[in-house]
């Protein structure tokens, strides 16, 4: 039995396509009046919030553009795509223009949904109108779907739901370790060629993706570290008031993914905030690796784009970090998007739908985050100058000259990236310069730009003063730093080889690349972001995102060189010995390869840390073996990237307190001591920093402390060289606290007042 792939709804025929659409669209609206009326049904209006907000207006506009057989990995990621930068757009309209017709509060539920409703109808009219001819459907197999393979890896999902809520209720880790171990099995299953069919290797990486995620953001009931605090601050902002403050200074204020996608999805979904990021922005994350998949198998094969896309969403900033900065997120869902548009030749998107799609995506990912934006945009101008030298014939005669003892097929970089077609041009790059400084200089009163101008400056300034210092540089601390056991000490082992078979990768890709599929905007890409993690290893405070940050975006291209990089040793050492390389060699090479990111897996996700009670600190894995077998920062690290249910209600309890004049104390650290004050919308410039080097508290104001401090007597202080956490004993602080009183305990978090 068969049906119409639903992910490839604009090649229906249309008006089977509209129906679909307009059934949604009153479902939607259906169960926005049942809850009017008090008529709730659980998980509905988000259910049919989630697919109306994320899939219908993009499906809509690729009907419009006259898009088809894309293919469904192609289609869902260009349909999510343009869905939230019509969402994030609309609402941004919305906000500054309906105050001048007397709506002050723009951002509330009955402007958005009428907005979008009108938007809806005449994206379906135009969709009738441009394309109601075309009607070539694919289809999906019910046996397929239903098949032993499938129902398998589908079941991976629901462990991870179900194992964080042991976790959260019941201090049990075991069906999330189970999960791992299942993870591992499907890679290992894939690396060998066994159950899982080719075909079923984009759905593995998908549920393999959000598992990963959801094992880390689905732990407790709060939102726990990072960035997002400061996210939903200020898209509770816009909640409460129901209209975006664009003039504020704050660089989370000025991103349009946060506070307009997020206040958008909860007002017409009805789910909570804290729940939007925990749950929907994890969904986004999880369509990154899938389009990765897309751009390496056309480079490469299907297990090889498997396995470097497992490679990427092993490592612990996609689980862990990543899902916590929704803006970055969203950011980096753009930033694939547009790589398919400019690595993944598509006869059917003419230059002009591209050139539209590209403008489409690149302006959503400035507005999405500014961090990968600033990045994204010098490796675009990067990139057109590698064009540029690998066009220009002097270059070309000197590489020649320099190489002349060399044979010709195996040196001539110039020639071997030679080619005619040109997927990137110098009018988007421009173009794309051009917006971004124009939103970072003229939203939230240019405080993303004067921040990225104090750090050029700072660097500028230490450049040759801290270079290759590990007490400045966090990428070189991490490399040098001291292993706390043999374990960890492996651990680094791992991270070394790896950024060894990168490099080997890098060089095969720059002196053989006619052996290869990658065209030269992939090698100039990949080039770019090799030196950028260079640069945060040597330079001092240019890891401004976090070294794993940007290690985790530079493996955007350099996950698949890690594979190449380790063929081209396999290859070296068999020529060495004098042995024949085959095809044969090649997939056994690449099964060995398999095994060691499976071990590596292992140890990212702090499986193999917890199995041994060896340091463990995994929030989801250790909350009771790192108090049991873990030192005092293996506690910390668990605490500080978790908000425990006490320091919320304390914090809820001092936030209905606190008078605006009043300054709130707490051990700050790296900004996480204040994750549940700010988390119950205390402004973040009330809170002062209360470390073991404080001397003087003003009087008349109010001292935090958390559960870490008061369990576990552990203070958060910062190191102002690396941008990082660091631990001290309360003991520290205790003398400043004397004439202090208690005025709330809840057996975890208490509050003192300094009168």
């Amino acid at each position: 039995m068969q049906l119409n792939n639903p992910v490839q709804m604009n090649d229906w025929e249309i008006k089977k396509f509209l129906a679909v659409v307009l059934a949604i669209q009153l479902a939607m609206l259906g169960a926005i009046g049942l809850d009017a009326i008090g008529f709730q049904i659980p998980i509905l209006r988000p259910f049919i919030g989630f697919i109306y907000l994320t899939f219908v207006p993009g499906i809509l506009i690729l009907r419009v553009l006259k898009l088809h057989k894309l293919g469904s990995i192609e289609t869902l990621l260009y349909t999510v795509g343009l869905s939230l930068a019509t969402l994030m757009f609309t609402g941004f309209f919305v906000n500054m223009t309906y105050p001048f017709f007397g709506i002050s509060r723009p951002i509330s539920l009955v402007p958005l949904v009428i907005t979008i409703s009108v938007i809806v109808l005449i994206l379906c009219i135009l969709s009738y109108v441009r394309d109601k001819d075309f009607d070539d459907p694919s289809f999906i197999d019910v046996g397929e779907v239903l098949s032993p393979p499938v129902l398998f890896l589908c079941l991976i999902p629901f462990m991870a739901v179900i194992g964080t809520y042991l976790v959260n209720f019941h201090h049990n880790n075991i069906l999330l370790m189970l999960m791992i171990v299942v993870i591992a099995f499907v890679a290992l299953l894939i690396g060998f060629d066994k159950f899982i069919p080719v075909k079923l290797y984009p759905l593995a990486i998908l549920v393999m993706a959000i598992s990963l995620i959801y094992h880390d953001t689905l732990i407790s009931m709060y939102l726990n570290k990072y960035d997002v605090i400061g996210e939903y601050y200020f898209s509770k902002l816009v909640v409460i008031v129901s209209k975006w403050d664009w003039t504020m200074s704050s660089n989370n204020n000025a991103m349009l993914s946060t506070t307009m996608f997020a206040p958008m999805f909860h007002h017409i979904s009805n789910l909570d905030l804290t729940w939007v990021f925990k749950i929907i922005y994890p969904l986004i994350l999880s369509l990154v690796p899938l389009g990765l998949y897309s751009i390496f198998k056309k480079r490469t094969d299907e297990k090889i784009a498997f396995l470097s896309s497992f490679f990427f969403i092993s490592l612990n900033p996609f689980y862990s970090v990543i899902p916590s900065l929704g803006k970055q997120l969203v950011a980096e869902l753009f930033f694939v998007l547009l790589l398919m548009l400019i690595l993944n030749v598509n006869i059917k998107i003419n230059a002009m739908k591209k050139s539209f799609l590209m403008i489409i995506f690149g302006t959503s990912l400035i507005v999405s985050h500014y961090g990968t934006s600033y990045l994204v945009m010098v490796s675009f101008i990067f990139v057109l100058f590698f064009l540029y030298l690998t066009e220009n014939q002097t270059v070309k005669g000197l590489w020649k000259r320099f190489y002349f003892t060399f044979k010709k097929e195996e040196l001539n970089i110039a020639n071997s990236l030679n080619t005619k077609n040109k997927n990137i041009s110098l009018n988007f790059v421009l173009l794309f310069i051009s917006f971004a400084l124009m939103w970072y200089m003229y939203i939230s009163s240019s405080s993303i730009f004067e921040d990225i101008v104090h750090i050029g400056d700072h660097i500028a300034n230490t450049i040759f003063m801290d270079f290759l210092n590990p007490e400045t540089s966090r990428g070189l601390y991490a490399i040098t730093g001291v292993s706390p056991s043999l374990l960890y000490a492996v651990y680094k082992v791992f991270h070394l080889i790896i950024q060894f078979l990168i490099g080997v990768g890098l060089l095969k890709l720059l002196l053989r690349h006619k052996e290869t599929k990658f065209e030269r905007e992939y090698v100039g890409f990949s080039l770019y972001w090799f030196i950028i993690c260079l640069f945060a290893i040597a330079v001092s405070y240019f890891a401004v995102m976090n070294q794993s940050r940007l290690y985790h975006l530079s493996l955007i291209f350099l996950a698949p060189l890690s594979i190449l990089g380790s063929i081209s040793i396999f290859e070296v050492i068999a020529k060495f010995f004098k042995v024949s390389w085959t095809n044969k060699s090649i997939k056994r090479s690449v099964n060995m390869l398999a095994i060691f990111f499976i071990i590596y897996f292992l140890f990212n996700t702090g499986f193999i840390f917890e199995i041994a009670k060896d340091h463990p600190s995994s929030i989801s894995l250790s909350q009771e073996s790192s108090k049991k077998y873990g030192d005092s920062e293996d506690v910390a690290s668990v605490a500080m990237n978790m908000i425990p249910e006490q320091d919320v209600i304390s914090a809820r309890w001092l936030s209905m307190k606190a008078k605006k004049d009043e300054i709130i104390y707490a051990t700050v650290g790296n900004n996480e001591g204040k994750h549940a004050l700010v988390y119950n919308m205390i402004q973040p410039q009330k809170i002062y920093d209360l470390a073991g080097t404080t001397k003087n508290m003003r009087g008349g104001n109010y001292t935090y402390l958390s559960c870490l401090n008061i369990v576990e007597e552990i203070g958060l202080g910062f190191n102002p060289k690396l941008g990082c956490p660091t631990f001290f004993n309360m003991t520290d602080v205790y003398p400043f606290l004397v004439d202090t009183d208690k005025i709330y305990t809840n057996g975890g978090s208490e509050i003192l007042w300094s009168p």
